[in-house]
């Protein structure tokens, strides 16, 4: 008896920290990426969004698209109509960015939020669709809470975001990318990629400016033409005020499977809560 209460005890202590962490739901998520555009290798890439009320009345949500690219003038825009779910149910949105401003192409983050500040569960999936209709793809998990160091604090400047798993040869290529926002001063974002003896093969800073938001996606080739079986990837915001989403996508050259992998922060890192977070402040300004 004594040796089975210690085997439950040390699950139980296992356990905890991966509880500890589970998601929260929300009334304001961010979709690191989404897209509607042609890939590699003749893939054609498009992404659903799926949204759950869980409350009894029926809720409206609104989106906002941020541009993927360099320009970040002029890059956010609503995303079609608002959407109301009926109390405990669910819709699909289905590739979300078709016809975005009668473009064939487009990619970026989503900005999702309730008009009414009532908590919903959401989900996306980005996904290739061959001619005969078939799909592969990845879930893109959204995101509640931020790496920022805009909150009058400096307790997270030069904290460390990790991106694990990644893969580029003849079998796997992995894109890298974030989605970022920035106060008055903006700030310096840098991407180093380390083999996996931890010597690091490749750098690369970007730099959002003051009052910006910028969504940009690149190969881990913009960073180093070495390629690697296994590699991970570090990302710091190193000056400046401001928010960021790291991700990066691993993806099989002959299906198009993909797996999508989040930044992930130390336990010690300050996290900005969505309330007053500068994406939330964006959300707010192109739906209010």
């Amino acid at each position: 008896m004594h040796k089975r209460f210690l085997i439950v005890a040390a699950i139980a202590l296992f356990l905890l920290p991966t509880l500890a962490t589970a998601a929260h739901y929300s009334d304001f998520y961010v979709i690191p990426v989404a897209a509607k555009t042609p890939g590699v290798n003749g893939t054609n890439w498009m992404s659903d969004i799926a949204i759950q009320n869980f409350q009894v009345a029926s809720l409206t949500v609104e989106l906002v698209f941020i541009e993927s690219g360099d320009n970040a003038q002029d890059n956010i825009y609503p995303l079609g109509e608002s959407v109301t779910i009926q109390g405990g149910g669910s819709v699909l949105l289905t590739d979300v960015l078709k016809d975005y401003r009668g473009r064939t192409s487009a990619i970026g983050a989503i900005l999702i939020g309730s008009s009414d500040g009532r908590a919903f569960a959401v989900t996306s999936r980005a996904y290739s669709m061959s001619p005969s209709g078939d799909t592969v793809g990845q879930t893109v998990v959204p995101v509640r809470d931020f790496l920022e160091n805009s909150l009058g604090t400096t307790v997270n400047a030069m904290a460390t975001a990790y991106i694990p798993g990644l893969i580029s040869n003849g079998r796997f290529r992995t894109n890298l990318g974030f989605v970022a926002g920035t106060t008055s001063t903006g700030i310096n974002i840098e991407f180093t990629l380390k083999r996996a003896d931890g010597v690091a093969v490749g750098r690369r800073e970007f730099f959002v400016g003051p009052a910006e938001f910028k969504h940009l996606q690149f190969s881990t080739n913009a960073i180093t033409t070495t390629g690697f079986d296994i590699a991970g990837a570090e990302v710091r915001i190193l000056t400046g005020s401001g928010a960021v989403i790291p991700y990066a996508s691993v993806i099989d050259n002959t299906t198009a499977d993909a797996v999508f992998v989040l930044g992930t922060f130390p336990p010690n890192t300050a996290l900005a809560k969505t309330a007053t977070s500068v994406f939330r402040e964006i959300f707010d300004r192109y739906t209010n």
